[in-house]
């Protein structure tokens, strides 16, 4: 048989496939329940909202014509919602699809690309895939150590790349250290900061609007998604904040029509759905003391999080068996077997209701394993 695995580019078969949380209905028909919520994947639990959701029916009446490639409302939207130049901005299916695009542009074989450990897996994939050096830093305090990285840029360094909020663990760094961190970044080196949570530290003083540097620092990329906060995920939207020369290249990659019509009418409305917004950010910011102290009482060790999700080390427990037990309880959680985090699970936010079944679960599971 003929071994196609052989014509493959680059560092593609070095790399494994991205493993996504199981969806609900997998483990109904799997383990035969029929109530099952889900708190594995960062998704809004509130859904979509109702605005929303009507612009993207709206807009399927339309559905056999092809949408606006340019994306010119949203974009309209994007600065008169936040004054951002549309000639800065980039429209992806999710952020997700723009890294790739960034890291496609910019990496190859004769560089190096700098991220924390623990970092998003798209980005020691794409580095992979595209035959560069990749540099994991490890964290201080499960924080970017930023004078480590500074430490480890070289003459080849092509790209550092961030998540803040980070994911998996979902520690943040403030806008003070990132200000300064960006102003001993050499400028051939781009600096890319993913704020996919970044809607859930609307109301904290260390967080400022990091795009607004980006005529300051011309290397500054700034990427976000509507998956998050605005509950688009299953729609797949995101965009692009970068100096007008680099969103020209990352526009000639990107494909024609790449978001689609229903995701582009569903985006602009939900940016005009500030009751929405703020509802679930007001859940979050309150369910995540509930963590906190679910943690403390339980003697568990809950990992400072400023994102719509919870990294708990349940110290001298086996996560995977914990996440096991929970599933056939019915609650699906996220192991990060992948990050060798063996006593970690990653848990999303959820509403109070789903949040309290969670709790009542792990203290049931506890309780069974010290006895």
């Amino acid at each position: 048989m003929t071994q196609y695995s052989s014509f493959a580019n680059g560092g593609i078969t070095l790399i494994k496939p991205y493993q996504a949380g199981k969806p609900i209905e997998e483990v109904q028909r799997e383990l035969g329940l029929s109530d099952v919520i889900k708190l594995a994947s960062n998704e809004n639990p509130f859904g979509m909202s109702q605005m929303a959701k009507k612009a993207a029916f709206e807009a399927i009446e339309q559905g056999n014509l092809y949408p606006d490639s340019n994306g010119y409302y949203l974009k309209q939207k994007l600065k008169s919602k936040f004054g951002y130049d549309p000639e800065c901005i980039t429209l992806g299916a999710g952020s997700n699809e723009l890294i790739n695009l960034l890291f496609e542009a910019f990496v190859n074989r004769d560089v190096n690309v700098i991220f924390p450990e623990y970092s998003f897996v798209v980005y020691p994939m794409e580095t992979t895939v595209n035959g560069a050096e990749a540099r994991a830093i490890p964290l201080k305090n499960y924080c970017a150590d930023l004078d480590a990285i500074l430490a480890a840029v070289d003459s080849k360094t092509r790209i550092i790349a961030f998540a803040n909020p980070s994911n998996p663990i979902g520690t943040a760094i403030s806008s003070k250290d990132m200000y300064n961190f960006l102003k001993k970044v050499p400028k051939e080196t781009l600096v890319v900061i993913d704020e996919a949570y970044n809607e859930f530290n609307s109301g904290d003083d260390s967080f400022e609007d990091t795009a607004k540097w980006l005529d300051e620092f011309e290397n500054l990329i700034v990427s976000r998604t509507f998956s998050k906060a605005y509950g688009l995920a299953g729609l797949r939207v995101g965009y692009m904040l970068a100096n007008p020369e680099i969103t020209s290249i990352l526009n000639r990659l990107r494909a024609p029509f790449n978001v689609n019509i229903a995701a582009l009418a569903a985006a602009c409305a939900a940016l005009d759905d500030k009751e929405f917004l703020d509802k679930t950010v007001k859940n979050n910011t309150a369910e995540r003391v509930r963590y906190a102290e679910f943690c403390r009482k339980n003697n568990l060790f809950m990992i400072p999080s400023f994102a719509n999700f919870v990294a708990i080390d349940f110290k001298d427990y086996d996560a995977q068996q914990i996440a096991d037990r929970l599933l056939h309880m019915g609650v699906i959680v996220r192991p990060l077997l992948g990050y060798k985090l063996k006593t970690i699970l990653r848990i999303s936010i959820g509403t109070p209701k789903e949040n309290d079944r969670f709790f009542e679960c792990v203290e049931t599971i506890l309780k069974d394993m010290k006895n």
